[in-house]
């Protein structure tokens, strides 16, 4: 049941990797509802790997919930291009628009009942994201354990630039104050995801460290979204890592 390979469409196979907190296939597909986030630099997002996610998802779960990271990226604009905080976000929202535009046929393709597209921005206005946003800042101010682990995925993003001989525009430590931005704003999205009964997550590469340590409860003080969350880590053709 966890496998397909869409050979009629000649689709890439997907495939589980690993479900944290490590649960069954059975509980896990008693979920009805899942949801995907769109990673805009991560090329398994395009064309016929996309397509075989939506597949994969809409096979297993009543509905799927796709969020477009756009708003998001304006933290990568910053760090990458160096763009003011409003060039940062005109790039990121193009970004989105580029990429509903280049996938508009693959979704139009799919049932609409179970598949829902929406951007970053409509999960910020969401009550829950509030809520949790102020929980987890408040955690990383005060919980050295839990400031380290989203550290930890922080440096891990600048130290993949270097790999790629992608030039910062910014020094190395606002490099990685930025991206803890980008990270806490990310995993209270997932939280507030979560509250609102979109517990399980799907996508096409690992799980952040930070959140690995959520699931193994290692963060007492942790917001109960976060408690709630699971993630599944997809296989796709050719694997991509996840991409801040």
């Amino acid at each position: 049941m966890s496998d397909s390979n869409s050979d009629k469409q000649n689709l890439p196979a997907v495939r589980i990797v690993t479900i944290t907190p490590e649960i069954s296939e059975q509980e896990l597909f008693s979920h009805r509802r899942c949801y995907m986030g769109i990673s805009l630099d991560n090329p398994v997002f395009e064309g016929r790997s996309l397509q075989a996610l939506l597949n994969w998802a809409t096979e297993r779960f009543d509905h799927c919930l796709v969020v477009t990271g756009d708003y998001l990226r304006r933290h990568n604009e910053l760090i990458l291009n160096g763009l003011d905080d409003e060039r940062a976000v005109a790039m990121a929202l193009a970004s989105g628009d580029e990429f509903i535009e280049k996938t508009r046929h693959i979704f139009t393709g799919m049932d609409g009942d179970k598949i829902e597209l929406i951007r970053w921005r409509d999960c910020l206005a969401f009550v829950e994201y509030q809520h949790s946003r102020a929980a987890l800042d408040k955690l990383f101010a005060a919980n050295e354990a839990f400031r380290k682990a989203v550290g930890k995925d922080a440096v891990g993003f600048v130290e993949r630039q270097k790999d790629r001989n992608r030039s910062l525009a910014v020094d190395e430590n606002r490099a990685i104050e930025i991206s803890c931005e980008y990270l806490l704003e990310e995993i209270a999205v997932f939280s507030a995801l979560s509250e609102r009964g979109w517990n399980v997550e799907l996508y096409p590469g690992p799980e952040l460290h930070v959140l690995a340590a959520v699931a193994a409860g290692r963060f007492g003080d942790i917001t109960p979204g976060l408690k709630d969350r699971i993630n599944v880590e997809l296989g796709c053709g050719a694997d991509k890592a996840r991409t801040q």
